[in-house]
């Protein structure tokens, strides 16, 4: 769940928008995170870190701050969910299931679950989606 630093507006929103999430996915069957964004323009802020972090810790989620201007902690917040996903897929808490819209097996042959695993690439550039 996004929102922008530089509106109450988008923060004050993020309840609804939770509370919307939660009627129509099983909680123990998806992954959340807060990201507060657009952290390249702290001149504008109106939504402090502490709020962010407050909100995402009285949830139950992670939080992170991220700019696609300079790309701080974008990877930082996909490998972030990728881990807690995968995380509920090593202890059974998650299932691959076809039928469903969360996570797919895919084509082709299966992975054979101890030869998956999650590799960071080190950051080269400050690009956002490079």
């Amino acid at each position: 769940m996004v929102y922008d630093i530089t509106s109450r507006e988008s923060f004050e929103d993020m309840l609804n928008w939770l509370n919307e999430a939660l009627k129509y996915i099983d909680p123990g069957r998806a992954v959340f995170m807060v990201i507060g964004h657009k952290s390249d323009m702290a001149h504008e802020r109106v939504i402090t870190e502490a709020d962010g972090e407050r909100f995402a810790s009285a949830n139950g989620l992670s939080f992170l701050e991220t700019s696609a201007v300079t790309g701080d902690n974008v990877q930082t917040a996909f490998t972030t969910l990728a881990k807690q996903i995968y995380g509920m897929l090593a202890d059974g808490r998650l299932k691959l299931i076809d039928g469903w819209d969360g996570i797919k097996k895919g084509y082709g042959s299966e992975v054979p679950r101890d030869n998956f695993q999650i590799t960071e690439k080190l950051k080269t550039d400050s690009g956002c989606c490079s």
